[in-house]
């Protein structure tokens, strides 16, 4: 998903932490987001792995 606010509030929704209004109301479109697309080999060449985190939520 290259979204990864709406990817968050799919977790949140699916691991109970949120309801579904909450989740439909957050959900809502905004936004642009920007997204870029690689077609190529060369054009993945271009880029590299900077780092990854882990996000864990708690329950309120």
């Amino acid at each position: 998903m290259a979204d990864d606010t709406i990817y968050n509030y799919v977790e949140r929704y699916l691991n109970g932490f949120m309801d579904k209004e909450e989740f439909l109301l957050l959900a809502k479109f905004k936004h642009p987001t920007h997204q870029i697309s690689f077609h190529t080999i060369s054009a993945l060449k271009t880029i590299s792995f900077v780092e990854a985190r882990e996000v864990k939520y708690e329950s309120k």
